[in-house]
């Protein structure tokens, strides 16, 4: 009986589950707020300069509010004088709004400014007075859980439960983290180590060199996070140290599962493979599109599973984070107008008809010293010729048709390895005997 591996995913911590439990937390352990002390706590100590035009002069204030402020004015105006203020924020930015004197200090040294317009400045004030409550708030409950000497105490009992409260949400964020990251790394080297015994065991078998090439989405990183893969640089660098670290007659086992990626770094790859004297074999237990396909192009011989696909490799050019196909480009003349077309849609025309051409030869210096004339047009036609979408899937009775040495006897090590690539999904699926 084959081992089984147990796959364990701890739930991480969700930012707005966070915020509803800390919300939570703060209705359980904190003293409700009578009316009177809501108002005060809307208001936030804070000093910027205010020009009021009326007083032809910079004030300070002393604190801010969604309604208005409290600013130290000298022979303050009298309740009720409508004002023009400019408030002056950081970063160079000034607010321009009219305001009506609430009320003035007892020691007639200050006034309370109601503002009656905002203007247009609504927006960006608010978003200034929010910046203020996140950096008051935080700085209030690192002193309420560090309990500093010294302050005054409103409620004793209120702060020893709300410290109490954030201590054991702290600690058990911690574990988390701290559990989550460990098994992640566990989980990894387990696998990494079955991995490598596969592959040792298929290389014992056949006599080879196994290399894999397997681009999963798998969760990384310390909370998990997953992460899509594709064919770059990195790949290159590393898969041809490990090709040209082969001895020339030792045959090599490619086993590859991978969207695509980068074109010239495919080719590279490709090269490679088929500059190999000894025999190369590329194994496709699901898929190997695009710049997948190019790579198998290289090996004497693809062995796909029965339902495994390959597909065209026809370039795709991006232009503003768009993905445009390089046929449909030189296709548009013929549906457009020249004069009608912009100068960089035209350029990019060029640079299609330029791409096109180079994965052309591309695929012709792979395929041509055992294919003939017309196998090569053929496969050139279905992988190039733009005549289907860049998803499009070729199967392996398909392939063979086209000519590409294609078998389907795929050694069982392959699914063995593919399985310890779990990919990640909430979704699970169950089958019954």
């Amino acid at each position: 009986m084959q081992g089984a591996i147990l796959s364990v995913v701890l739930p991480h911590p969700d930012i707005f589950i966070l915020k509803a439990l800390i919300s939570y937390l703060e209705r359980r352990f904190m003293d409700k707020k009578t009316e009177k002390d809501r108002r005060l706590s809307e208001r936030i100590r804070h000093q910027v300069l205010v020009y009021v035009e009326q007083k032809e002069g910079y004030f300070p204030t002393r604190d801010l509010s969604e309604q208005g402020c409290l600013i130290d004015i000298p022979d303050p105006p009298p309740e009720g004088t409508e004002l023009d203020l400019v408030l002056l924020l950081p970063g160079d930015k000034t607010i321009k709004v009219r305001g009506r004197v609430k009320h003035t200090g007892n020691e007639n040294n200050c006034a309370g400014i109601e503002f009656t317009d905002l203007g247009f400045c609504k927006k960006l004030y608010f978003s200034f007075l929010n910046g203020l409550k996140t950096i008051h708030e935080a700085k209030a409950l690192y002193d309420t859980i560090s309990e500093q000497p010294g302050k005054k105490k409103k409620s004793q009992r209120t702060v020893q439960k709300t410290a109490s409260a954030f201590t054991v949400l702290k600690t058990i964020l911690v574990v988390l983290v701290l559990v989550s990251f460990f098994i992640g790394v566990a989980k990894h080297h387990f696998l990494e180590n079955n991995r490598k015994e596969i592959a040792k065991r298929m290389a014992d078998i056949r006599g080879s060199v196994v290399i894999t090439m397997v681009h999963r989405q798998e969760t990384v990183g310390l909370l998990g996070i997953p992460m899509k893969q594709y064919i770059k640089v990195e790949d290159a660098e590393s898969i041809l140290r490990a090709i040209r670290s082969t001895p020339p007659d030792k045959p090599i086992d490619m086993i590859i599962h991978t969207p695509g990626g980068i074109l010239f770094s495919a080719y590279q790859i490709a090269r490679a493979l088929k500059e190999h004297k000894g025999r190369v074999t590329v194994f496709i237990p699901h898929y190997a599109m695009s710049g997948g396909t190019l790579i198998a192009l290289g090996a004497d011989k693809i062995v796909m599973d029965k339902d495994a696909i390959i597909g065209p490799v026809d370039p795709q050019l991006v232009e503003a984070k768009i993905t445009l196909p390089a046929v449909s480009l030189i296709n548009l003349p013929q549906l457009k107008n020249w004069n009608d077309i912009d100068d960089s849609t035209i350029v990019m025309i060029d640079q299609a008809k330029k791409s096109l051409q180079q994965v052309k030869e591309m695929v012709t210096s792979l395929l041509a010293d055992h294919t003939t004339p017309e196998q090569l047009q053929k496969i050139l036609d279905r992988l190039v010729g733009g005549h289907v979408t860049h998803d499009y899937p070729i199967f392996p009775e398909d392939a063979k048709k086209l000519g590409l040495p294609v078998s389907m006897d795929m050694p069982a090590e392959v699914y063995e390895l593919m399985a310890l690539y779990p990919q990640p999904s909430k979704r699970s699926i169950t089958r019954t005997n």
